[in-house]
C-alpha cells in the first residue's frame, strides 16, 4: 500500500536522525574538548548528551559530504588513479586514535578525518555556511578548532605519526562553486594540544572533588547554553 505523504516524511527523518558512529559516542572527543564553555565541557565528560537542536539537518549534510570523501580519498591510499592524487597514499581516513588516559574517566580516542602521512599533514572537513565563512576570514576561526586539530596531532605523534601541518576545508553547504571552499593553515603547536589536555583535567578535577557542574560557568558566546538551554 503506498504511504502517505506524512508517513514518507517520518520514513526520511527516521533515516537522517538515525544515530551514527559518532552520535554514540559516549566519553568527550576531540572537538568537544576545546570548547570554550566550562559547563558544556563538564556535562560531556559526565556524559551528558546535548538535547537535539531544532537545527539539526545542517549537522547531517555535513555528515554526507564527509561520507563522500572519505569514499573517494579512499580510492587512492593503495594506488593513486593519477599524480593530482599522489598525497592520498598511504593516507590515514577516520581511523581511531588514543588521545590520553585520565584517572577516573578513562582512556579518550577519537577520528581525524584525512592524514596525509608522507606529507606529515593533517586535513579535517568543516561544513559551515557562506556567512560564517565570511567571518571566519574577517575574525579568524574558532579556537576550539585549532584545539581539536592539535590533540590530533598530538595523539597521532604517540603513535609515530609525525605532523607537521594541519588544514581546515571549510566547505559552505550553500554554495555554488570552488570559491565556496577555503583552505585555514597552521604549523603544528604541541603546547596548544597540551593547553587543552591540562584544562580539561583541571575541569574533571573540579568534578571529581565533589563540585556540582552548575557552579561551572557559560561561555558568553555558547549558542547551546544560549539558546537551547537558555542557561542564563
Amino acid at each position: 500500500m503506498p504511504l502517505e505523504d506524512a508517513q514518507v516524511k517520518m520514513l526520511i527523518l527516521d533515516m537522517l536522525k538515525n544515530p551514527s558512529e559518532r552520535d554514540k559516542q559516549s566519553l568527550i572527543g576531540a572537538s568537544e574538548i576545546g570548547n570554550p564553555c566550562d559547563y558544556c565541557v563538564g556535562c560531556r565528560l559526565l556524559g551528558r548528551k546535548q538535547k537535539e537542536s531544532l537545527y539539526w539537518l545542517g549537522g547531517r549534510i555535513g555528515t554526507g559530504i564527509h561520507a563522500e570523501l572519505e569514499k573517494e580519498a579512499e580510492k587512492h591510499t593503495v594506488k593513486a588513479e593519477n599524480y593530482r592524487f599522489l598525497p592520498l597514499e598511504g593516507a590515514r581516513i577516520e581511523q581511531k586514535i588514543t588521545l590520553g588516559t585520565i584517572d577516573g574517566l578513562g582512556t579518550l580516542k577519537s577520528k581525524p578525518d584525512l592524514v596525509l602521512v608522507r606529507d606529515k599533514h593533517l586535513l579535517d572537513h568543516k561544513t559551515t555556511s557562506k556567512t560564517k565563512l565570511a567571518k571566519y576570514k574577517l575574525d579568524g576561526v574558532p579556537m576550539q578548532y585549532v584545539y581539536q586539530q592539535s590533540l590530533y596531532a598530538w595523539g597521532l605523534g604517540k603513535e609515530g605519526i609525525e605532523i607537521e601541518r594541519i588544514s581546515l576545508v571549510f566547505i559552505c553547504r550553500d554554495g555554488s562553486g570552488d570559491n565556496d571552499i577555503w583552505i585555514y593553515s597552521w604549523d603544528y603547536d604541541e603546547a596548544q594540544a597540551l593547553k587543552a589536555w591540562d584544562r580539561l583535567e583541571l575541569i574533571w578535577k573540579w568534578l571529581q572533588d565533589g563540585n556540582d557542574v552548575e557552579t561551572l560557568t557559560s561561555d558568553p558566546g555558547c549558542w547551546y547554553c544560549n539558546n537551547v538551554l537558555q542557561r542564563w
